[in-house]
């Protein structure tokens, strides 16, 4: 079955075809690709290289000699560039993209991870394409920003983020070989990678414009597939790859998960359920969580137990106390105690904000 949500990353020297500027070529026939996956149904979300490269450009003619700014600079200045770029080239498609810039630190945090999830689940349902990228004016020092390869992990924590079945992560050469092709021209293509350490030894380092070379490559691969995200590293250079790849075909290197992604989401879950409250909800949401696998709305809470705070994972309970499901809460003990009963139409007015229709929607609902 073809993937139903796709992660695409785009590496500095694919988006600029090798030179030292954006290429609006090679960005619209990723652009066109990725149309053509939506079009089948699929979700896709970019995570987008390219900006350093773009605010270098565009800085060289103003800095005075040895003058040279901060990956943050540089970034700070091409984003708009970036964005601009893909904006109008997605717009002929009658497509809107969507900006998104996140650190390693905001996903660690708990609730920037149930912020950051909440805004790209409803960036998909209202049909845009997210463009995620590194917020480099806030990022980490460069020189562990570089070692980290800071797009290619942000890609596998955005996979795991929003519960992808494949991350792409397209770059410039065909995915890994069994020793650096570049020194030895016999070396050969790894088709499927099963264990990721039985591979490690063979990475190179970076090269070109970007900073993530196949070693952080690797370390996004087994982020993504420790969550049980299916991975393929392949050349973006070739003909309709990213729509070859999602419909099956045998290009780059895939990386096969180590677990299946709903265990892996379960497990996440479970082990993070706080003692400290629980949901206790009415006969009527009990049975649409059981057999329907409804979203846990306000109008089905009957009860707040205990004290938990908004983006903690609780437990909830049917009427007899007996133990439904566990979930991450978008609402904390003191607000559902004021909107429980009420229809979601009603949040705003009682609380004066949203975070969303759901008590706990459904894709952070696991069912005991």
């Amino acid at each position: 079955m073809a993937p139903r949500r796709v992660v695409a990353k785009f590496g500095t020297s694919l988006l600029t075809a090798g030179s030292d500027r954006l290429d609006l070529e090679a960005m619209s026939r990723l652009v066109g690709q990725v149309v053509r996956l939506r079009a089948k149904g699929a979700d896709v979300v970019v995570v987008s290289s390219g900006a350093q490269a773009a605010g270098r450009h565009r800085l060289a003619r103003h800095l005075a000699p040895n003058r040279q700014p901060s990956r943050q600079a540089f970034a700070s200045v091409g984003q708009s560039h970036l964005m601009q770029s893909w904006d109008e080239l997605f717009d002929w498609h009658d497509i809107v993209v969507a900006q998104v810039l996140l650190t390693r630190r905001d996903l660690a945090d708990r609730l920037g991870y149930l912020n950051a999830r909440n805004t790209l689940r409803d960036l998909l349902e209202a049909g845009t394409v997210p463009i995620v990228n590194e917020n480099d004016a806030v990022a980490l020092d460069q020189v562990l920003a570089t070692r980290i390869g800071e797009n290619d992990s942000l890609s596998a924590y955005v996979a795991n983020l929003i519960d992808a079945d494949l991350l792409v992560i397209l770059t410039d050469v065909e995915g890994l070989y069994d020793a650096d092709p570049r020194v030895e021209p016999g070396a050969t293509l790894l088709r499927r990678v099963e264990n990721i350490d039985e591979v490690e030894a063979t990475a190179g380092g970076a090269r070109g414009a970007g900073t993530g070379g196949m070693v952080t490559k690797l370390a996004a691969a087994r982020l993504a597939t420790q969550a049980g995200v299916e991975v393929v590293i392949a050349s973006g250079r070739r003909a309709d790859c990213l729509v070859q790849i999602v419909e099956g075909a045998d290009l780059g290197t895939r990386f096969v998960p180590a677990v299946g992604r709903l265990e892996s989401r379960k497990r996440w879950i479970l082990g993070s359920v706080s003692r400290a409250g629980a949901i206790v909800v009415d006969d009527g949401a009990a049975a649409a969580l059981r057999q329907s696998g409804r979203s846990l709305l306000p109008a089905g809470v009957a009860r707040v137990e205990g004290v938990f705070d908004r983006g903690e994972a609780v437990e909830v309970r049917g009427p007899g106390g007996t133990r439904l499901a566990a979930g991450v809460t978008n609402y904390g003990s003191a607000e559902l105690e004021r909107i429980r009963g009420l229809r979601s139409d009603r949040i705003a007015a009682v609380l004066g904000y949203a975070y969303g229709e759901e008590a706990i929607h459904r894709d952070n609902l696991v069912l005991l």
